[in-house]
């Protein structure tokens, strides 16, 4: 199994409130909190872009595990907003941290981007593929919403969480994923590469009834086929897209909201991000022997969940 022995975050360098939105857009503070929950949020600035944020994540982490990027043995990076489709991210990433000739490989699956990596991850390190793997998520979301659009352009920040994961034989590692899509649903949301005039377009409505569903679905799904409870899961970490469906997930699973990490309050929607840019936060928490599940949700539509024991 993979466990987790590094984690690491980086942000957009420049924080924008909802008080500043008011001067572009018409919007207020009231009506983007009460909406979403989001306060503020981090955009890229001048020479940043989504592969600087992947690598700035990877270096903490790499520091936090006390591992050089030589010692690795995969890299993967799940984005969406990449600064060009070739080289991939990861690539961008591994020469940054002195892991030449380790594989590196980009993987697209919006927001649900960093729970379907790590299934990839796993498998990988449960088929003797690799010892030690980088997984990233990373997404520079301001580089394809649309600054004018009140709908999007409140929602979405740019930032980037890593974590290294270690074959072990213990205990201690994911357990059990899910993975899911829906193409039919394609229409609820779709997006250009960045530099392309196709600005990200959602159905805030449908993707708010798909994910109010399918998050808590996703929940139940592993708790029951993994022979555990709702309380022995110490942490649920929700993709950060609105914190209303977060909270409406928590009342339907009737588990105390502090034990979900919201952190949208702060940095708004980063895609693929934002489970990684949580672990930092409680990191440092975990209780060996619990559980923590983590769930995104996307564009597609796609929906992924890990369940990773402590």
């Amino acid at each position: 199994m993979g466990r987790i022995i590094g984690v690491g975050r980086a942000l957009g360098g420049r924080v924008v409130t909802n008080h500043d939105l008011e001067s572009v857009l018409d919007t207020t503070d009231d009506w983007v909190t009460t909406r979403t929950g989001i306060r503020e949020r981090h955009f890229i600035a001048e020479g940043e872009s989504c592969a600087t944020l992947a690598t700035d994540a990877a270096v903490a982490a790499l520091k936090h595990a006390g591992v050089a990027g030589e010692s690795l043995d995969l890299i993967l990076c799940a984005t969406s907003t990449g600064p060009e489709s070739m080289p991939s991210v990861a690539c961008l990433v591994g020469e940054a941290v002195g892991a030449q000739g380790v594989g590196a490989m980009d993987l697209a699956a919006a927001c649900s981007g960093f729970t379907y990596a790590a299934s990839v991850a796993d498998s990988m390190m449960r088929g003797g593929l690799a010892e030690r793997v980088l997984l990233i998520g990373a997404d520079a979301m301001t580089e394809i919403v649309d600054g004018n659009d009140r709908a999007t352009a409140v929602l979405f920040g740019d930032g980037a969480g890593a974590v290294v994961l270690e074959r072990g034989d213990g205990e201690s590692g994911f357990v059990d994923h899910i993975l899911g899509a829906d193409g039919r649903m394609a229409s609820a949301g779709r997006a250009g590469h960045p530099g392309d005039e196709q600005k990200l377009y959602q159905n805030g409505r449908e993707v708010f009834k798909f994910a109010v569903r399918v998050l808590p679905e996703m929940v139940e799904k592993l708790v029951a086929r993994n022979g555990i409870t709702l309380d022995d899961v110490q942490y649920i970490i929700p993709h950060q897209a609105n914190a209303r469906i977060i909270q409406a997930a928590a009342r339907k699973l009737d588990i105390p909201e502090e034990r979900i990490v919201i952190n949208v309050d702060h940095f708004g929607n980063t895609s693929a991000g934002s489970i990684p840019i949580a672990y930092p936060d409680i990191y440092d928490e975990f209780e060996p022997g619990k559980h923590i599940i983590t769930v995104g949700f996307g564009f597609g539509l796609t929906w992924a969940a890990n369940l990773y024991r402590i």
